[in-house]
């Protein structure tokens, strides 16, 4: 397989920053002729034109500004790297790295974290792993924060600090109005659909209906959150969702919350070391 070469590439990049051939050959220190050559070569290489005469001047093909806009993350990188493992400087972090464990992903509300986005010359990154996954990265420094329904086993460099709450709800559809009021005795009078064994939200339902005496029918079992929706619009049976979800849900007007699950109801915490006080900390000074 043909590799890259980054000399082509470099000397691309500079040509599409000055504008022309000319100022790029001064800058470099080369001659003019060098430097169409490296262009020449690059092309070949990709197969495309990424520099277009117009009015004695070079404009960037549609694959130009591609092949612009990659190599700039490059350089940028290669310069960050550089610098970093000469260790002549150290560099400004310009991303906010986050984790969220795939329980918390069902529940958190991304509003949250919108005030990180706001951040000029930041990226926000969120990944989602297992928890003890994202603490190990965590203790590496590879991420900031960990979003998680948990404080307990933390490393003595670690703070939990909590960040919000998980609310859960049951939903159902507006021809179930009238049974509101006796929440949640009511919900042994309308047919219920369940999440599966894998679920860890089951076990959780399941303590709510034997301390409430609720054994509701169960008309069938999933995971999907499309067919959740699919099962409450239709008015097949009510359903019981995180907040995230009821407040999509809601947004159909034949769909209405028949009250609140305070039994499921959890912190969020969001654990990062205790010395941190990057983006990712607006999150808990905002609390």
């Amino acid at each position: 397989m043909d590799t890259l070469n980054h000399k082509h590439l470099f000397y691309f990049y500079v040509v599409a920053k000055e504008g022309s051939v000319k100022a790029a050959a001064e800058k470099l220190y080369v001659s003019q002729p060098t430097v169409s050559d490296q262009i020449r070569l690059l092309e070949e290489f990709f197969e495309c034109k990424l520099f277009v005469r117009e009015h004695r001047s070079l404009s960037l093909t549609k694959e130009g500004k591609l092949a612009l806009k990659y190599s700039e993350k490059i350089f940028d990188l290669s310069f960050e790297i550089t610098s970093r493992l000469r260790n002549r400087i150290e560099l400004p972090k310009t991303t906010v790295d986050i984790g969220i464990t795939p329980y918390m992903a069902n529940y958190f509300l991304y509003d949250q974290i919108i005030p990180l986005f706001t951040a000029e010359d930041i990226k926000v990154n969120i990944q989602q792993e297992e928890r003890h996954l994202l603490l190990a990265e965590l203790e590496e420094g590879n991420l900031d924060m960990v979003i998680t329904d948990s404080k307990d086993s933390l490393g003595n460099q670690m703070s939990a600090h909590r960040i919000g709450v998980n609310k859960t709800f049951v939903v159902a559809h507006k021809k179930y109005s009238k049974f509101k009021k006796d929440f949640p005795d009511c919900l042994n009078h309308i047919p219920f659909f369940n999440y599966t064994k894998e679920s860890e939200l089951k076990y959780e339902i399941e303590l709510f209906f034997a301390k409430n005496r609720l054994a509701p029918k169960e008309i069938g079992e999933g995971d999907d959150s499309e067919l959740f929706d699919l099962i409450t619009a239709k008015g097949l049976a009510f359903t019981i969702v995180p907040e995230v979800a009821k407040n999509r849900m809601c947004k159909d007007k034949n769909i209405i919350a028949l009250g609140e699950v305070e039994e499921l109801e959890t912190y969020v915490w969001g654990i990062m070391k205790s010395s941190y006080r990057g983006h990712a900390y607006r999150l808990v000074k905002e609390k």
